[in-house]
């Protein structure tokens, strides 16, 4: 399997998860008067519920792709399709960003008063809930993860398409990130539209094959 395909990926969603997320969540994870090392545990929280979210996911894939996605010329040619239809979503998705719903946002609005008396418990959940969130790269994660047919093999792809997602929140601790958000959205932008192209042929060529 290409797992820097996952890196890419997560590298196409993490900026869009930052700029919809980040108002709402980085205030718990760099509150006031926090110094570094807490500002570190928050954000190790935070993306700590973020991997165990995309686990989660790529387990799901990998029993669903061994289930039914046996490898056959019917199903193959299936999975090309996907990737044709996808990838095209994607490269949609880079030009122009759609209006997105943070899971993590709705919940801490929900539960603020509970999260101000058990502050290390906003990151971690806000971290999961931000993983669950819906968007193209994601879909297409799970596309391709399940076309291992291997359970363990779609786990390391999430856990790859994690590192790509989490690149854009480990400097939180020490930077203003949100100055530099439009330096972000490029990057995923790019990011998006390259996964896309890369996705596209990938699908022509299974369909043709």
């Amino acid at each position: 399997m290409n797992f820097p395909e996952g890196i890419l990926l997560g590298l196409s969603t993490g900026a869009i998860c930052l700029a919809y997320c980040g108002p709402v969540i980085i205030p718990y994870l760099l509150g006031e008067n926090k110094n570094v090392h807490t500002n570190f545990v928050y954000v190790s929280l935070f993306l700590s519920g973020r991997l165990l979210a995309y686990m989660i996911i790529g387990l799901i894939a990998g029993i669903a792709g061994t289930l039914f996605l046996q490898p056959s010329g019917f199903n193959i040619k299936l999975i090309g399709v996907s990737y044709v239809f996808l990838s095209i979503l994607l490269i949609v998705y880079g030009f122009h960003r759609f209006k997105e719903v943070c899971l993590g946002k709705t919940q801490i609005k929900v539960t603020s008063g509970y999260f101000k008396n058990r502050p290390y418990v906003a990151p971690l959940i806000g971290g999961i809930l931000t993983g669950l969130n819906i968007c193209p790269p994601l879909i297409l994660a799970v596309t391709k993860a399940a076309s291992t047919h291997d359970i363990a093999g779609s786990i390391l792809f999430f856990v790859m398409f994690f590192i790509g997602t989490s690149l854009y929140f480990i400097p939180l601790p020490f930077i203003g990130i949100f100055k530099r958000q439009h330096v972000l959205r490029i990057i995923g932008k790019f990011a998006a539209i390259f996964a896309g192209l890369i996705y596209l042929y990938k699908g022509l060529f299974m369909i043709i094959n």
